[in-house]
């Protein structure tokens, strides 16, 4: 089954998880193809001066896979350390994380939501 990028689902949600500013939601899969194992399959495009909000993931884990770009990671509250193009990080069920663009360049991610 083919999703062309034309056809793919974009939405914005501002100010998300208590974040600063819009991120745009690039749905590369539709959740009701993740046979109830997940609930996001998308790229995340965070602008500069943008930023998730820092949350915990209950009965989920989360991978991030920095496709362009750098962004500065907070693991569970406790240290921060910058992500870059090629960088994978994985939020385990229970952990919380946040992440925010301190760069002057647009940062993209690929983003995995599986339930746990």
């Amino acid at each position: 089954m083919l999703f062309k990028k034309q056809d793919q689902k974009v939405s914005y949600k501002e100010n998300m998880r208590g974040g600063q500013g819009t991120i745009m939601f690039n749905e590369l899969l539709p959740k009701e193809l993740l046979n109830e194992k997940g609930r996001l399959f998308s790229t995340i495009t965070i602008m500069p001066g943008c930023s998730i909000g820092y949350h915990i993931h209950e009965n989920e884990c989360e991978t991030f896979y920095v496709l362009e770009g750098s962004l500065i990671y907070n693991e569970n509250n406790e240290k921060e350390y910058a992500i870059r193009k090629g960088d994978c990080v994985y939020n385990k069920n229970m952990s919380g994380h946040g992440v925010r663009n301190e760069s002057g360049k647009k940062a993209v991610i690929l983003a995995l939501i599986i339930y746990a």
